[in-house]
C-alpha cells in the first residue's frame, strides 16, 4: 500500500484542496499539485474566502485533512453505513477509508475481488456478464455495486475494478477504470481513463471514488 501518497507536504496560509481541476488553468501564486487533486494557498482570508466560493464542489476540504476524512465527517453527520468492492485497487480504498480514527461508525468492511472467482462468489457477479463484457467494464462494476449492498447492511456502496497498468489486460487499455456507487434507489457508474504509473493509477482511483461518494453525500452527484 502506497501509504505515502495519503499525506500532503503543506506549505503556510490558508488552504483550499481542489478535485478535478487543471493546475495549469489556475492564476494563483500558490498551486500545488499532486496525484490527489491541486492544494491553493492564500496569505489572507479574504481571498481564500472568495476563491473559496467561486470553485464551488471542485473544493473538498478548507483545511489540511485528507478526502477520506471529509468524507467520514459526511457520512457520520448523515447516519449512514458504507461498504466497498474493489477489484484492481485491492483493498486501498478500505485501508484509506480506516486511516480515520473511528471509522467503524460508518463503514462495514469491503471485499477485495481481483479475480473473477471471487467477484461470483463474494458478490454474485455472473459469469455470463464477466465473459460478455469483461471484468473491466461498466456492467460488471455496476454489479459488484448491488453485491456489496446486497451482501451487507450497507446504505451505499462502491465499487472498483480496472487495469491499473502498465500492460493492457482483457484488451482493455492500461489505465481503464470504472467507479461506481450504489444505494438502494440507485446506481451510477463512471469510466475514466487514468494516465499514470500502476501504483499511481490505483491511488486516483480510490480518490475519483471518495470524491463520488462525497458529491453524493452533499447531494450534487448529477
Amino acid at each position: 500500500m502506497i501509504v505515502g501518497l495519503c499525506k500532503s507536504e503543506f506549505l503556510e496560509g490558508y488552504v483550499l484542496r481542489t478535485f478535478g481541476l487543471d493546475k495549469d488553468s489556475l492564476r494563483y501564486p500558490q498551486v500545488r499539485s499532486w496525484i490527489g487533486g491541486v492544494d491553493i494557498y492564500f496569505n489572507d482570508e479574504e481571498t481564500w474566502q472568495r476563491v473559496k466560493e467561486s470553485l464551488g464542489i471542485y473544493v473538498y476540504a478548507d483545511r489540511r485533512i485528507e478526502m477520506e476524512e471529509v468524507v467520514g465527517e459526511l457520512l457520520r453527520e448523515k447516519r449512514l453505513k458504507l461498504a466497498v468492492a474493489e477489484s484492481c485497487t485491492a483493498g486501498l480504498l478500505s485501508a484509506r477509508l480506516v486511516n480515520v480514527p473511528g471509522s467503524s461508525d460508518y463503514f462495514v468492511g469491503g471485499f477485495v475481488v481481483y479475480s473473477n472467482e471471487l467477484k461470483t462468489k463474494l458478490l454474485s457477479v455472473e459469469k455470463e456478464l464477466l465473459e460478455k463484457y469483461g471484468a473491466v467494464s461498466e456492467e460488471v462494476c455496476r454489479a459488484m455495486c448491488i453485491g456489496a449492498l446486497e451482501e451487507t447492511d450497507a446504505d451505499i456502496t462502491v465499487a472498483i475494478t480496472g487495469v491499473a497498468g502498465p500492460s493492457a489486460s482483457e484488451r482493455k487499455p492500461a489505465g481503464l477504470t470504472y467507479v461506481g456507487l450504489c444505494t438502494d434507489k440507485d446506481v451510477h457508474v463512471e469510466r475514466h481513463m487514468l494516465n499514470l504509473s500502476r501504483n499511481e493509477n490505483r491511488f486516483l482511483a480510490t480518490q475519483i471514488a471518495l470524491n463520488l461518494l462525497r458529491k453524493y453525500l452533499l447531494g450534487v452527484l448529477k
